[in-house]
């Protein structure tokens, strides 16, 4: 290589690592805040069930019988008991399946606000809560009433969901417009992890140096190798949650990018085939046949036909071995108890497959309880990545040299 060309190789390189400099601050100035929202509140929805049941004990809690045979009632009979305090023209949407012996079902009904409405802005949102063991009802509560005042919902859980999905804008729009700011900041902030990435790439070789840090050093050094650092422990689980995060706000929109390269079938486009005169067979005799086609795992949630060909869908969480959990879907057929399609973590496409693991991973379900701790760490990580990227920002502004 000529001298001059031993010249211009670095200077194109300092011109690079500029560009994405520039990328990384301008990203991080003015998405940072909204990433620290999000992941804070993300934080605090990783045990959404057992905050909410705390705050609300009169609801969720329930007295485990004093006998020498406990069990729960029928399912069937559960959803009895919620059809007689539900709103008319009300239907059930997910229920909440127990997830302790002292927790009462939580079934979520919606009420259109006229009969044909079918929007999510048309819809008001309740929560009606049953006891496994008598299925009495326990309490109910309006979650989110139909129309502009929806955007806030009237729970604390409710509201850091509608806050960390949907920055609280209104369900309008499709997809709604709430999902696609929040999924579009997603997408963005992956760009910000690549830039970092790029940033830190240590060129010279001296990779030990990259992963520390030096705590005696001067304050803004200090800062720098927090940022960096910290940065690149939690970098796995940020890119798994903002990636999964996109696909949960902008499901259709991310699937149609996945079946590009693999077929995906999803759970929602599954129907039943509708036998005139025939009677659908009742949800217990459903997960009757989910239980003994799929015995292991816990189930978590389930949803029942609201339509002639909807169609019965299980969620259960399941072990995969080596302390690793998954979330399987079985769908079945409301006339013939057929199991019509398996959403499984480790069978199907590839693009299925990919799907299936995004709820775990954003969830921290993978890894069971140390995993959702993992998921809680990597939210409150946010606001210091913030901080100490603001105070880099900060200083170089001011002229302050960094001091090794």
């Amino acid at each position: 290589m000529t001298q001059a060309g031993k010249q211009h190789f670095p200077n194109r390189t300092a011109a690079r690592r500029r560009c994405w400099l520039t990328v990384h601050r301008v990203i991080g100035l003015s998405a940072g805040a909204l990433l620290v929202l999000i992941g804070v509140t993300g934080s605090l929805l990783v045990f959404w069930q057992d905050i909410d049941a705390w705050l609300n004990p009169d609801l969720f809690r329930v007295a485990v019988p004093q006998t020498e045979a406990v069990a729960f009632r029928p399912i069937g009979e559960i959803l009895e008991a919620a059809k007689q305090v539900m709103p008319p023209g009300g239907r059930f949407s997910t229920i909440y399946y127990p997830h302790d012996e002292t927790t009462a079902y939580q079934v979520v009904v919606v009420v259109p606000s006229t009969p044909k409405a079918n929007t999510p802005f048309e819809l008001a949102q309740y929560h009606v809560f049953v006891d496994p063991y008598t299925a009495k009802v326990t309490g109910t509560r309006l979650v989110r009433p139909a129309g502009l005042s929806g955007a806030v919902p009237r729970t604390f859980i409710g509201f850091v969901f509608a806050l960390h999905y949907a920055l609280l804008l209104p369900r309008v729009g499709e997809p709604l417009l709430g999902d696609t700011v929040v999924a579009v900041i997603g997408m963005i902030l992956l760009i910000t992890l690549v830039s970092g990435v790029y940033l830190w790439w240590p060129s010279s070789g001296h990779w030990r140096q990259a992963w520390t840090i030096k705590w005696r050093a001067h304050v803004r050094r200090l800062n720098y190798d927090v940022h960096k650092t910290v940065g690149m422990y939690f970098l796995p689980m940020l890119a798994a949650v903002l990636l999964s995060g996109i696909y949960l706000d902008w499901p259709d929109v991310f699937i149609a990018s996945v079946r590009v390269f693999s077929q995906v079938k999803q759970v929602g486009e599954v129907k039943s085939v509708v036998i005139e005169g025939k009677i659908p067979i009742s949800v217990d005799h459903a997960w009757s046949i989910c239980s003994q086609q799929f015995p292991d795992g816990k189930l978590y949630s389930f949803k029942v036909p609201n339509h002639a060909s909807g169609v019965y869908v299980f969620r259960k969480h399941v072990p995969l071995g080596w302390g690793v959990w998954g979330m399987r879907q079985i769908v079945i057929d409301q006339y013939s108890g057929e199991v019509v399609h398996v959403a499984d973590p480790l069978r199907g496409t590839a693009g299925e497959v990919f799907v299936q693991w995004q709820w775990p991973l954003h969830s921290g379900l993978v890894l069971g309880l140390a995993g959702r701790w993992g998921i809680v760490a990597t939210g409150l990580m946010c606001p210091l990545l913030f901080g100490t990227g603001c105070y880099q920002w900060w200083c170089r502004r001011k002229g302050i040299r960094q001091k090794k």
